[in-house]
């Protein structure tokens, strides 16, 4: 059957259309916004009107394009922004309705955590064993043992840290220092988990690969399973950082819309391999998304 997910995160909406049977599935398309859903927000307050509207516009013609292929299924699974926001719940509920979604939640952080690992496992090449996955998103990052077993969401995004630390274009060393001792910090728990290998999904975690690979057009294939050392994040981390937002931009493989949030992704995950005591981690474009789809979508 032909069915469809959505994953609406704190900077991003994503779409996939896939034809899935006996566990697995096909890729028949695939769509980004970039709403950022999560600009702005403080927890307990309303999301910002505009990034409102931009998400909801955005589902809308996501869920036309889905149906137009032939979707029988759609389910969305909304992540840290409507967690934290007063009026998530009521919009989320509100885009399953009016967009007639078979399933329309809000994912808790271990939910989250747990669809991530499906996906993950889905194109995972190698053991599993010992393994660390990591889903760095705009607003939270969850990690999980990719076996199962034990999940944590923290509150450190990608957007949320950006509007924290990062005033400068580009930004000073200091602004750095302390966005880095920031991740440092909120990831210091995890030092305790003896981890064999970190396996990141995400926007972030996609964006790392497609820069090393220098990629005008973006590859998922090309992305999944790639090994990214310590030292080579850290040199382009470095390498971004020091350019002006406008150049950061026209980088091949960064997504202009993510380019100024980019910065504190990476250094989340540089913090990640440093407290788990790793110096390389597998890089993956299927997580969430995929979690959803094989999970909901075709329930």
């Amino acid at each position: 059957m032909i069915a469809a997910a959505l994953d609406l995160g704190s900077n991003t909406l994503r779409l996939l259309v896939a034809e899935v049977g006996n566990g697995d599935y096909r890729d028949l398309e695939r769509g980004l916004a970039t709403p950022r859903l999560g600009r702005g927000l403080r927890p307990g307050f309303p999301l910002a009107p505009a990034a409102r509207r931009a998400a909801w516009e955005q589902a809308r013609l996501f869920v036309e394009r889905a149906r137009s292929l032939g979707a029988r299924r759609i389910a969305l699974g909304a992540t840290q922004a409507c967690r934290l926001a007063a009026d998530g719940e009521e919009f989320v509920a509100g885009l399953g309705r009016e967009l007639g979604l078979d399933v329309a939640v809000i994912l808790e952080g271990e939910q989250e955590a747990e669809l991530s690992r499906t996906g993950i496992l889905s194109r995972l090449e190698g053991s599993p064993q010992g393994a660390v996955l990591a889903d760095v998103g705009g607003g939270s990052t969850e990690v999980a043992a990719l076996e199962g077993g034990w999940a944590h969401s923290l509150p450190l995004g990608a957007v949320s840290l950006t509007e924290a630390h990062l005033a400068g274009d580009p930004p000073a060393a200091g602004e750095m220092a302390a966005l880095s001792q920031a991740a440092l910090q909120t990831l210091e728990p995890l030092a305790r988990i003896e981890a064999q290998r970190l396996v990141a999904t995400a926007g972030t975690a996609a964006t790392v690969g497609a820069l090393l690979l220098g990629m005008a057009t973006y590859e998922a294939g090309r992305v999944n399973n790639l090994a990214v050392s310590r030292n080579q994040l850290e040199e382009q981390l470095e390498r971004l950082a020091a350019l002006p937002l406008a150049q950061r931009k026209l980088q091949p493989g960064l997504e202009p819309e993510r380019a100024d949030i980019i910065l504190a992704g990476m250094a989340i995950l540089r913090g990640l391999l440093l407290v788990l005591h790793l110096e390389q981690m597998t890089v993956m474009d299927a997580g969430l998304l995929e979690g959803i789809l094989l999970r909901w979508a075709t329930a």
